[in-house]
């Protein structure tokens, strides 16, 4: 596996390879039941395995990798109840903390987060680039929401329904993946573009409007039920 893209090594490397695997999965590049081998990892990302076994726990703190008695460390799946709750989650809470980040976010922070969804729009098929500005702009938002908690409950409910997105948008037709990120980011712009105004009405609509069309997007040619149905039979 290619860790080029997704390991970018920093003051601590826990964190740069909690970000690099989490990445991947995300991604689907590591799919639900694969193993991680502790030294095969460290031996690609060129460090030792104590970064990695930490990481690990962290992932399996926050429900991506669960780790059975021998520590063997293998990517969790997805199940309908889960896919259910965190929709239920998302609807409630992400239009909520968006109203209460509308007037605090600085202007400078603003206008780098335009300059990566327009990125995206030139180059849909970028990945990176559109899993980099979806977090971005979400975390923007969580950021200035005024709660430490709120937001760090709404980063790991984001970070696992993006599992989900970009699951379904691999199992669409390959003619449809870059309409679902243009689409996407279409919506990310109306987001910014109410946060920038300090529209906390408008900002709250559009945030629910985008989880709402995310939905009706994963129903399209039943793609939803039919991941949902490949992680129960694996």
């Amino acid at each position: 596996m290619e860790w080029s893209e997704s390991f970018k090594p920093s003051c601590s490397l826990k964190d740069s390879v909690y970000d690099a695997l989490k990445t991947q999965i995300i991604l689907g590049r590591l799919q639900a039941g694969e193993q991680l081998n502790i030294a095969e990892l460290a031996k690609n990302m060129g460090i030792s395995s104590a970064p990695v076994r930490e990481a690990l726990s962290m992932l399996h703190q926050n429900g991506f990798v669960v780790l059975n008695p021998r520590k063997k460390a293998t990517v969790s799946n997805v199940l309908t109840n889960d896919y259910n709750i965190l929709m239920d989650l998302r609807q409630l809470l992400e239009p909520y903390a968006a109203k209460l980040s509308a007037k605090n976010i600085p202007d400078n922070e603003l206008q780098g987060m335009r300059k990566k969804l327009e990125a995206v729009l030139k180059n849909p098929d970028d990945m990176y680039t559109y899993v980099d500005s979806d977090l971005s702009l979400h975390d923007m938002i969580f950021q200035y929401c005024g709660s430490v908690i709120l937001a760090d409950i709404l980063r790991i409910i984001k970070e696992h329904s993006l599992r989900i997105r970009y699951c379904v948008e691999e199992m669409a037709e390959e003619s449809k993946k870059s309409e679902f990120v243009v689409e996407t980011t279409t919506e990310h712009l109306k987001i910014l573009d109410a946060l920038e105004l300090g529209d906390s009405d408008g900002v709250y609509e559009a945030m629910g409007m985008h989880i709402k069309n995310f939905l009706l997007r994963s129903k399209r040619g039943g793609i939803i039920e039919q991941f949902l149905s490949n992680r129960h039979a694996e």
